[in-house]
């Protein structure tokens, strides 16, 4: 595997057709490449929760409107009462046993592709079809993920799980239909010792756990 070539991603069409009729586009690829000259985004408000409850870990995944302020994924700590976790485990996540939920924030722009979220569209694709639904296909917004079981969500977790769909809609790509012998722990974790051992070698980072690139010593999301 090569690093992430967010270039091929760029100006492509997001829209969908509106929400409740079926998809008629593939999803697609957006530039979501992480610029260390941007500053950290300050932390979001809570709800449903107090500044003593704000211990778990999440990731913040920001929308092309906000990208330009903010680096393009973040981690930040949310409460155990944030409403991330009544949310269901996207399909892919939840096959390979890495249980992500997704919130929006309620991101606002006059201009609607502004709030595209190639990440958050990835996450939510259908292992059978390779379609996101329609309500995930375009005008997302920022979004906060986190783990359903509430332990906590490194950047680099949120990375591998993204690049794996984006691995498996390659694979729809070659007409083949759903590449089912992928949709499993095993497959995962074999898939992501890989990507671990290259990415070490290009983005070696200095700032830890909560720095989305400083693959240096990266633990696997089933050791959380």
């Amino acid at each position: 595997m090569a690093p992430i070539d967010y270039s091929k991603w760029d100006n492509i069409d997001t829209d969908s057709e509106p929400e409740g009729s079926e998809p008629q586009q593939p999803v697609v690829r957006g530039n979501l490449s992480p610029d260390p000259a941007i500053q950290q985004p300050a932390p979001l408000p809570m709800t449903g929760g107090n500044i003593a409850s704000e211990s778990i870990q999440a990731v913040i995944v920001r929308c092309d409107v906000e990208k330009p302020k903010f680096l393009p994924w973040s981690a930040m700590t949310i409460s155990e009462h944030h409403p991330v976790f009544s949310k269901p485990v996207a399909d892919v996540p939840r096959l390979i046993e890495v249980p992500l939920v997704i919130h929006r924030v309620g991101t606002e722009s006059t201009n609607r592709p502004d709030l595209d979220n190639q990440i958050a569209t990835y996450l939510n694709i259908n292992p059978e079809s390779g379609f996101a639904p329609p309500v995930w296909q375009s005008h997302v917004g920022t979004v906060v993920v986190a783990r359903k079981d509430k332990k906590p969500l490194l950047p680099h977790h949120l990375e591998g799980v993204w690049m794996y769909c984006d691995h498996i809609l390659d694979l729809f790509g070659e007409g083949e239909g759903a590449p089912r012998s992928l949709y499993n722990r095993p497959a995962f974790e074999k898939w992501w010792a890989g990507y671990c051992k290259e990415q070490k070698e290009f983005r070696p980072g200095k700032g830890g756990e909560k720095d989305p690139d400083d693959w240096r010593v990266v633990r696997s999301p089933y050791e959380m």
